[in-house]
């Protein structure tokens, strides 16, 4: 799928494995990359968590297993050095 329609929400995968190969030459992008998209997960996480919470009775599976991710994610970010 190649779309480059700015209009268009579509993933161009062929970009972005582009785009991933020029940026993993460098390791801080690489580092930055990483924790961008683990923050951005984490934080979609809290939303989805936010709204569980709302009935924490019956999703209390879930608000352990997202609790459990976000934890998991926390220790995936990596400190520049």
């Amino acid at each position: 799928m190649n779309c480059h329609n700015e209009s268009c929400t579509c993933i161009c995968v062929e970009e972005l494995e582009k785009k991933s190969r020029r940026l993993a030459n460098s390791t801080k992008t690489t580092i930055t990359a990483g924790n961008s998209v683990v923050l951005f997960t984490m934080l979609l996480l809290e939303e989805i968590l936010e709204q569980l919470s709302l009935n924490p009775v019956a999703n209390l599976n879930s608000i352990l297993a997202i609790a459990s991710s976000i934890a998991t994610l926390n220790n995936s970010i990596t400190i520049d050095p």
